[in-house]
C-alpha cells in the first residue's frame, strides 16, 4: 500500500515492541521519540499507541512516574484485563476495525488464521533506531513459522465445517482467536505427550495475570530469588510466557541472558520445561516475573528449602537444651543419694554417742547403791556388837 492518497490514516503502534527494540528495559523516551518520528513521516490523522499492562512496572523507576501520567492522559493506552491472545490480540483488533496500518516488529504468529491483511502490502511496518539518523520505517511481511502454520490449518477447518463456520459467523474476532489458540496448545501438548507422557498443564490466563488466591499461595512458596520448573508456553514481542501448575509466569527478554537475547526463542523453545528464577510480583495484576538471570539482593534457592534447613536447626537446639536439662536433674539426684548416707552415719553415731554416754552412768549408780548398801550392813553389825558388850558387862 502506498504512501499516497489511498493510504490508511490511522496507525496502530506496537508500543511495548518499539520502545524495547535494541534495548534490555523498555524506554518512554524511545517509545517517544519513535512515536514523533512516525507522525513527521507519515503524517496520519490518527495514532493510537498501545502498551502492555506491565510497561509502566518495566520502565526506569526515573520514568515510571511518566508513564503512570500519559496511560492515565490515554497518550498510550493498555488492554483490558484478561483479554485473550494477551496485548497482540487488542493490538490487531483496533487496527481491523480502524484499517489502520500497524507499526510492529512482532509477526503476530499465532493469528495469521483470524487477521490474514496482515499479509497485505503496506499493513506491517517495522522500524528500528539508527545512530546519527533516527528512526528508520521499512514495509514488512509477517515470518511464517510453525505457530503460524497451525494457526492457519486450523481457521480453514473451522471454515471448512458448516457448523462452526455458522458459529464463527455469529460469535465475535476474540472468540475466533480463542479458538486458534486452543488448537494451537492442544498440537503442542499432543507433541509433547508423545516424547513424555504426562502433558504440561495449561496455564490460567493468557495476558501473564493469574487469580489472586493462587498467586497469594505461589507467592508464599516461592518469594523472589526462588527456583521454579515452568514450562515455555508461547512467545511475545518481548519475552516469553510460561506455566508452573496454575500460574502463569512472565518470561521477559531481558531476564533471559546477559547480555539480554533479542528473541526469546533464542533462548528457550516452546513446549520445553526449564528452571527459571523468581525475579518479581506484580500486586497490581496478580504476576510473576522470572528469568534465567539471579534475582539482585535475594538468595537463589527455594524458599521451602530455607525452611526446612531453619526447622532442622531449631529441632537440633530443642535437643541440646532437652538433653542438658535431663544431665542436670540426673547429676541432681546421684548428688542426693550421695549426701544420704552421710546424713545417716552421721544419725547413727549421735545415737551410738548418746547410748555411750548413759551405759557409764548406769553402772555409776549401780556402784553407789552397793557402797551404800555395805555401808548401812556395817553399821547394822557395829550396832549390833555394841548392844552385845553393855548386856554383858
Amino acid at each position: 500500500m502506498s504512501r499516497g492518497a489511498a493510504a490508511p490514516t490511522h496507525a496502530v503502534i506496537d508500543g511495548s515492541n518499539l520502545a524495547t527494540e535494541g534495548r534490555k528495559e523498555p524506554s518512554l523516551a524511545q517509545l517517544r521519540e519513535a512515536v514523533a518520528a512516525i507522525r513527521d513521516e507519515y503524517g496520519f490523522t490518527h495514532v493510537t499507541v498501545i502498551v502492555d499492562a506491565t510497561f509502566e512496572h518495566r520502565v526506569a523507576k526515573s520514568e515510571t512516574k511518566a508513564a503512570r501520567t500519559a496511560i492515565d492522559d490515554n497518550e498510550m493506552i493498555t488492554p483490558p484485563a484478561g483479554v485473550i491472545g494477551r496485548g497482540d490480540t487488542f493490538i490487531l483488533e483496533v487496527a481491523n476495525r480502524a484499517g489502520a496500518v500497524v507499526f510492529s516488529n512482532d509477526s503476530f504468529q499465532e493469528f495469521h488464521g483470524t487477521f490474514d491483511w496482515l499479509f497485505d502490502e503496506g499493513r506491517l511496518i517495522g522500524g528500528k533506531p539508527v545512530p546519527g539518523v533516527g528512526w528508520v520505517y521499512v514495509p514488512r511481511s509477517p515470518v511464517r513459522g510453525p505457530v503460524s502454520r497451525r494457526a492457519t490449518s486450523a481457521s480453514r477447518k473451522t471454515a471448512a465445517d458448516p457448523k462452526p463456520a455458522k458459529k464463527a459467523r455469529a460469535s465475535t474476532a476474540k472468540k475466533t482467536a480463542a479458538k486458534a489458540t486452543k488448537t494451537t496448545k492442544a498440537a503442542r501438548t499432543s507433541r509433547r505427550s508423545k516424547a513424555d507422557a504426562a502433558p504440561p498443564p495449561a496455564p490460567a490466563s493468557d495476558d501473564g495475570s493469574n487469580d489472586a488466591k493462587s498467586w497469594k499461595r505461589f507467592r508464599s512458596d516461592y518469594p523472589v530469588g526462588s527456583t521454579i520448573a515452568a514450562t515455555v508456553d508461547r512467545f511475545s514481542s518481548h519475552g516469553a510466557y510460561g506455566s508452573v501448575d496454575d500460574i502463569v509466569v512472565y518470561l521477559p527478554n531481558q531476564l533471559l541472558g546477559d547480555p539480554a537475547p533479542t528473541k526469546a526463542r533464542d533462548v528457550v523453545d516452546i513446549g520445553t520445561t526449564m528452571d527459571f528464577i523468581v525475579h518479581r510480583f506484580d500486586d497490581e495484576r496478580y504476576g510473576v516475573d522470572a528469568g534465567l538471570t539471579p534475582a539482585p539482593g535475594a538468595p537463589s534457592r527455594p524458599a521451602k528449602k530455607a525452611r526446612g534447613r531453619t526447622a532442622k536447626k531449631s529441632q537440633a537446639g530443642t535437643a541440646k537444651k532437652s538433653q542438658a536439662s535431663t544431665t542436670k536433674k540426673t547429676t541432681a539426684k546421684k548428688t542426693a543419694s550421695k549426701s544420704a548416707p552421710r546424713k545417716s552415719a552421721a544419725k547413727k553415731s549421735a545415737a551410738t554417742a548418746g547410748t555411750e554416754k548413759k551405759a557409764p552412768a548406769r553402772r555409776t549408780a549401780k556402784k553407789s547403791a552397793s557402797k551404800a548398801s555395805g555401808t548401812a550392813k556395817k553399821s547394822a553389825a557395829r550396832s549390833t556388837k555394841k548392844a552385845s558388850r553393855r548386856s554383858s558387862g
